[in-house]
């Protein structure tokens, strides 16, 4: 129940966030056209920030072994939703935002807030985990489909700011490098910024629609249902069929920080991206909302299904 209630909270300060960017389009305060110029500061400068910070943590052998759990789990996750909406493209006719809002879910600023405040900050450490094939996936194949590429760029794909910023997080993680504090305090100031304007711009997006437009979008309840529900309760299944928790119980409390994320509303990057390359950012920015909106109920719902399963 206080995980509920500490989720609850969590999204609606991330609905206020949205409003308030509704508000100052709608009162002529700033324009819509300006959430390309506030998206770009978000991908190119405030998210290299959030990405390096989440690797600058100190390691033991106990912390090594859930880690890599958690990464191997993360990963063979993204796989899988990548297969599962290549599946899904044709007899549902899923374009590239939904695709991309069905596979990334938000695994910074939502979910390592409500990690440390539900299961404690010691913990965080694990969804940190999501972070790696996150970023790998979603600035490679994300990227790459929001674009409109039908193959993947390398050289975009692995030279753009924050897949650097991957590397030299995966530097630090492994030599145990730690920025200066003056340096380190731009870069976590920068960090928590991602979260509030990513809502922000998403909010002005939406700003450009008559709100009946926003949750008369039908296809946006489909994409919001597999994301939500139908991913994490397949991932939940293929975990159980292999009899790992049953052979690794010690690794139960780990993989739910995992799971968590798993179950998490769309990324703020698909809108980024979305609003960034301009392909229905619309569409992009609705769908984020009702995710945020449905998962009060759905995560804790597939949370308690995790726990039934491996508790």
């Amino acid at each position: 129940m206080a995980s509920t209630w500490v989720l609850v909270s969590k999204l609606g300060s991330m609905m206020l966030e949205a409003v308030i960017g509704f508000l100052i389009v709608r009162l002529g305060l700033v324009k819509a056209e300006d959430t390309g110029i506030l998206s770009r500061i978000v991908v190119d400068v405030f998210t290299p920030c959030l990405i390096i910070n989440a690797f600058q943590i100190d390691i033991t052998p106990e912390k090594t072994r859930g880690f890599i759990a958690a990464l191997i789990l993360s990963t063979a996750y993204f796989a899988v939703a990548v297969l599962f909406t290549w599946a899904l493209r044709k007899p549902m006719h899923l374009d590239a935002i939904d695709s991309t809002t069905i596979i990334y879910p938000n695994v910074g600023n939502l979910i390592m807030p409500l990690v440390s405040m539900t299961l404690g900050s010691d913990m965080v450490f694990y969804a940190g985990a999501m972070q790696i094939p996150f970023n790998i996936f979603v600035w490679t194949h994300g990227m790459s489909a929001i674009r409109g590429e039908k193959k993947i760029n390398l050289k975009k794909a692995f030279l753009n700011s924050n897949m650097i910023s991957v590397f030299i997080g995966l530097i630090f993680l492994l030599t145990g490098f730690h920025t200066p504090d003056v340096i380190t305090t731009v870069m976590t100031g920068f960090g928590d910024m991602v979260g509030p304007l990513s809502m922000l711009v998403i909010g002005m997006q939406i700003a450009t629609a008559k709100l009946p437009e926003v949750f008369a979008c039908r296809k946006a309840y489909l994409v919001i249902f597999l994301r939500l529900i139908a991913l994490p309760s397949l991932m939940l299944l293929l975990l159980y069929a292999t009899g790992f928790m049953a052979k690794h119980p010690d690794l139960v409390p780990v993989l739910q920080v995992a799971f968590m994320a798993i179950a998490a509303p769309p990324a703020a990057t698909v809108s980024q991206l979305a609003i960034l390359y301009d392909n229905q950012p619309l569409k992009a920015s609705i769908c984020n909302m009702l995710g945020i909106i449905f998962c009060i109920v759905t995560i804790p719902l597939i949370i308690a299904f995790y726990g039934a399963m491996f508790a």
